[in-house]
């Protein structure tokens, strides 16, 4: 049991990280994260409302470019401020002109895993 709290812990680290990489004005949607890090869309909204707060979760979408109906004002704000191309009428980003790439995104969480296991090593 205490190995698969810490395979939950790696993967909400994991997920979190990935997303504060994704630089200003880009986005992602939940699908693109969960082949990157190897889980499911699902798993990445859920790992996003409970523990997302503190990372920029505004640019990740659906993929249809939009949010959950609880957080779309906020979020509408934050591509506001970024300049990330969006849609106000539809209440969607513009997903042609901002997402990120997938290689570079698997890139990303490959460098995250090895970062924490390296770390993980380290404090053994």
């Amino acid at each position: 049991m205490r190995e698969e709290a810490q395979v939950q812990e790696e993967l909400i680290e994991v997920v979190l990280r990935v997303v504060e990489a994704i630089p200003s004005g880009r986005a992602a949607t939940y699908g693109m994260i969960a082949r990157a890090v190897g889980t499911g869309p699902r798993v990445v909204g859920r790992i996003m409302h409970d523990w997302g707060g503190g990372v920029p979760w505004w640019r990740v979408v659906s993929v249809h470019g939009t949010f959950p109906t609880t957080v779309r004002g906020e979020g509408v704000a934050e591509w506001r401020r970024e300049g990330i191309p969006h849609d106000l009428a539809a209440g969607k980003l513009l997903l042609d002109a901002c997402v990120v790439d997938q290689l570079w995104l698997d890139g990303v969480a490959q460098e995250v895993r090895d970062n924490l296991r390296n770390d993980a090593e380290l404090s053994e």
